[in-house]
């Protein structure tokens, strides 16, 4: 069997849908979520903008985001066909590739605790028929051929992870009729909020609370083995560490299949934070009873920090060294600073945490977006505490609270890459300018 990937050609697309009908008639049986979506640029008709479609799904990546990031192992491709496939049985509904793939593909069931997505339609091929929704669109914009070849023109906005080698392959008729607008008019010039619809945030606050209580706790239990283990109530720092990995199940949907979460170490950070936030508490109890160093606890817990923080760094699609003045292992080293009574470190530690909220902030800013001065000064007090009052239980609780409403806004600022995002910028790629109209 050929390995086939689609074909769209956007100057023929309508968005009449008949695409994502044809999706759901085929497999309404095993989806409680569309698979597949049309975006509309330009959806109102602006007079002095161009209008064009894109029809996305699961593109069947070489590299898929969602295989390698799964901790549990239910994602698998089929080396015959390209598809990406996804065992519902395995899943355990952490949600995690629908953070990391940036084509919004896996979705999440509420009614299975599980994830689903686009399948290839592996029936229809191997009866030798082209997907569904390749089959039902009537103006021929969407369809399927073989991997091999030319890998066509540019992507539409918003389109991120090429460097996945997604399974689609744009092209552009340019003697295909559409509608035009002035070359010389852009959505920047026109201050036109949301062209595209937004889609829902696939991470709140509200519903991530129990991961801030987690990586708080992995924080500052990190902290207190590196300044030389409690002192008093040994036993609680393990029990307070496994109550709050306890708490976090709240995220799966399917905690009973929690086990699988290690089961993807090779590629998977998630796997690779819960292995090593398990040696950490491992160690902790080994301390207690006199088996290991302190020290040996506290670098597994920076080492598992590090994780956390990979987990976020690689579905957002940003580099290791960005730093973040809410992320977890620059809050475990703040914290041990001020535990250890090292001003030195606690103020080099809370000047780069300084910058960095203070540059996000900037941001904010200049883009127009609304900030919290309240949490603000909650965060900068926080760090400057250690410095005023060092050695008291006020530059602790100082340091405590300002890294957990750091650490809040990080979730409530947690946006991940979807092809939205893209389509409602001003950039557009070459094959989908206008031409003037005549």
């Amino acid at each position: 069997m050929t390995a086939l990937r689609f074909r769209f050609d956007a100057s023929r697309c309508t968005g009449c849908e008949a695409c994502a009908v044809g999706c759901w008639m085929e497999n309404r049986a095993r989806m409680s979520r569309p698979w597949r979506k049309v975006l509309t640029y330009n959806a109102h008709r602006h007079p002095d903008l161009p209008v064009f479609h894109a029809s996305l799904a699961c593109h069947h990546c070489d590299r898929p985001a969602c295989l390698e990031g799964c901790p549990a192992g239910a994602y698998a491709k089929d080396p015959a066909t390209g598809a990406v496939t996804l065992d519902a049985d395995r899943c355990i509904g952490c949600r995690y590739c629908t953070w990391t793939c940036p084509h919004d593909a896996p979705r999440f069931s509420e009614a299975t605790g599980t994830v689903e997505k686009c399948t290839f339609c592996p029936e229809r091929q191997a009866r030798g028929e082209v997907p569904a929704c390749a089959a039902r669109c009537p103006v021929g914009a969407l369809g399927v051929e073989p991997r091999e070849g030319d890998p066509g023109a540019a992507a539409p906005p918003g389109f991120h992870g090429r460097d996945l080698g997604p399974g689609i392959r744009f092209v552009f008729d340019p003697a295909a009729p559409r509608l035009a607008a002035p070359p010389d008019r852009a959505a920047a010039d026109l201050a036109l909020p949301g062209l595209v619809q937004a889609p829902p945030r696939r991470v709140t606050l509200r519903g991530e609370w129990t991961l801030v209580v987690f990586t708080m706790v992995l924080s500052a239990a990190t902290a207190v083995m590196a300044a030389g283990g409690p002192s008093r109530v040994p036993w609680a720092l393990p029990a307070a560490l496994a109550g709050a990995m306890g708490l976090s199940l709240a995220h799966l949907g399917r905690p009973e299949r929690a086990w699988r979460a290690v089961l993807n170490l090779r590629t998977s950070w998630v796997s690779r934070e819960i292995a090593l936030t398990g040696l950490f508490l491992a160690l902790c109890g080994a301390w207690n009873l006199g088996l290991a160093p302190a020290w040996a606890a506290a670098a597994a817990g920076f080492a598992a920090l590090f994780a956390v923080d990979r987990v976020y760094h690689a579905a957002l699609r940003i580099r290791v060294h960005d730093l973040h003045s809410g992320g977890a292992l620059l809050n475990g080293v703040f914290l041990a600073a001020v535990l250890a009574g090292s001003r030195e470190l606690a103020l080099a530690a809370g000047a780069v945490k300084a910058g960095a909220y203070l540059a996000r902030k900037a941001r904010f800013l200049r883009a127009g977006r609304p900030w919290r001065p309240l949490a603000a000064l909650a965060r900068l007090g926080g760090l400057a505490l250690p410095a005023a009052l060092p050695g008291t239980p006020w530059a602790l609780l100082g340091a405590l609270a300002g890294d957990l409403v750091d650490r809040c806004e990080y979730y409530d600022e947690l946006v991940f890459p979807s092809p939205e995002d893209g389509m409602n910028g001003p950039a557009r790629p070459p094959a989908l300018q206008v031409r003037p109209r005549p």
